[in-house]
């Protein structure tokens, strides 16, 4: 029987699990939900609780699912970045985690930043003081729920929680630590002096070990209620970008990723820090040793859609008929209609979480799936904007991949090749994040000597889709005026325009 691995990807609405086999194929994989609260000023919030319930679920799935290639040798957990889960002194969570979508703490990152200076984070973290990231979350915490903040015994960032509970140990990783503004991007190690400027004690901190380290084993507690052996090794694992960047297949700098998933991202292999783009694009470490990633975000991509079908349809999806393609032909011919997916803030490069979206150039003619259309290109060209960063005074950009939920939308897959100006692989696998740490886990059982030689055998590209006829030139001039549309909104949001 062939020997399998198992991989976890706590996401941001459900834990996705992927039994994956010594030959590269996959055998089996299930999800489990857990619910969002939200809250004003930003608030987004879940409860750690559920994530282990929805873990545990996922796992006994799985094993219902692939019983001829159960138990696992190995297990590997990857998740969500930027959230926050504080332990209290009884080793339970001290409150509900703080996700990557919270922006409560823009406040206490300015606060931060005034403190050390806007250019000093920049070069310690690579990044500029955001709301988003757990350090400026924790000063929330003590300003706003001081007991809380007394109670805490460890900071642990989502993936970590998940690891903690399957083993009992509390470390962390590189690429994950990258992402907390707590972390030096230089030294490779916990920063003393953000730390403090952030309220965070050093006994707090997780211990940093590579991703392709072991963090323990399962424990027995936890092998009762998932059906996992207890003493399976499980890996430290990474953070869910380090590994969507192994399992699209994106191994050197001649290659540009998209993830089209609840969020947009754009992502490079880099080996360093590019002045020209220092705070307009994000750069964490990855789980390849001496590399960086270097990403464009837009925060509602996938959520968009989403938002759309709920808000304005009811529930319903809209799904192609015969008329789709000519109406996008059409659209594309025209384009007259913008969308602006700032619904939860704008990304890179302009780092501005409060700003807002709006449709613009709406008539009495269009219709609900020239709104949807909308949206998709909206999307396509906030990650060009990130992308032109990326790629700016580089001439060895050799193919772009692109996986998520959205690469399964062959309209949208289409709309950003025109966008651009460039074919794109699909892949036969497009959740990426759980391949890619399934990946470091096969490694780590000496299935392959390498992150390459891996990828080589587990990542299979379907499809090459190049860009509709003639909407290179089209959306080039759409993207100018795009430009100009952020520009003119951008005015607005100085201007105090969505203020009560």
């Amino acid at each position: 029987m062939s020997q399998t691995v198992l991989a976890l990807d706590l996401g941001t609405s459900r834990v996705k699990a992927l039994l994956l086999a010594e030959d590269g194929t996959i055998q089996a994989k299930t999800e489990a939900t857990y619910p969002v609260t939200t809250g004003p000023g930003g608030q987004v919030e879940q409860d750690p609780d559920d994530w282990s319930r929805a873990v545990v679920t996922a796992i006994r799935k799985l094993a219902k699912q692939a019983v001829k290639y159960w138990p696992p040798v190995l297990c590997s957990v990857t998740g969500q970045m930027h959230g926050l889960v504080l332990l209290g002194k009884s080793g339970q969570p001290a409150r509900p985690a703080i996700i990557c979508s919270d922006f409560r703490a823009q406040q206490e990152a300015q606060s931060i930043a005034s403190r050390l200076s806007p250019e000093r984070i920049l070069q310690l973290t690579g990044n500029p003081a955001l709301g988003i990231f757990p350090g400026p979350k924790v000063l929330w915490i003590q300003r706003h729920e001081p007991s809380i903040y007394r109670s805490v015994k460890k900071l642990l960032l989502p993936k970590d929680y998940v690891g903690f509970v399957m083993t009992g140990e509390i470390v962390t990783d590189h690429s994950d630590a990258s992402g907390t503004m707590l972390y030096n991007i230089h030294s490779k190690a916990w920063d003393r002096e953000l730390c403090e400027a952030c309220e965070v004690p050093n006994d707090w901190l997780p211990l940093i070990i590579s991703a392709r380290e072991l963090r323990g084993r399962v424990t027995k507690s936890f092998a009762d209620q998932s059906g996992l052996r207890a003493g399976t090794p499980v890996l430290v694992g990474a953070g869910d970008l380090s590994t969507t960047v192994i399992g699209t297949g994106i191994t050197g700098s001649g290659q540009v990723g998209v993830s089209l998933g609840t969020a947009g991202i754009v992502f490079r292999i880099t080996d360093g820090l590019r002045e020209e783009t220092l705070g307009r694009v994000f750069n964490f470490r990855h789980a390849l040793p001496l590399s960086l990633i270097s990403m464009g975000s837009c925060p509602a991509a996938g959520f968009s859609i989403k938002w759309f079908e709920n808000a304005i349809l009811g529930g319903k999806a809209l799904t192609a008929d015969s008329d789709t393609e000519r109406r996008g032909e059409q659209l594309l011919e025209k384009h007259s209609l913008y969308f602006l997916p700032f619904l939860l803030g704008a990304g890179s490069p302009s780092m501005d979480y409060k700003q807002r979206g709006a449709f613009i150039g709406l008539t009495h003619y269009h219709t609900g799936r020239d709104l949807r259309r909308a949206i998709m290109e909206g999307v396509a060209l906030s990650l060009r904007s990130s992308y032109e960063l990326l790629i700016r005074g580089s001439d060895d950009v050799q193919e772009i991949r692109v996986c998520g939920g959205g690469s399964y939308d062959k309209e949208w897959v289409a709309i950003l090749a025109g966008v651009l100006g460039r074919p794109v692989l699909t892949l036969e696998e497009p959740d990426a994040a759980v391949l890619g740490a399934a990946v470091l886990a096969g490694v780590a059982a000496s299935w392959w000597e390498s992150i390459e030689e891996a990828v080589h055998t587990c990542v299979r590209v379907r499809e090459a889709v190049e860009p509709p006829l003639g909407a290179t030139e089209i959306f080039s001039r759409a993207f100018r005026k795009y430009c100009r549309l952020c520009e003119l909104l951008d005015i607005l949001q100085r201007e105090g325009f969505w203020e009560s």
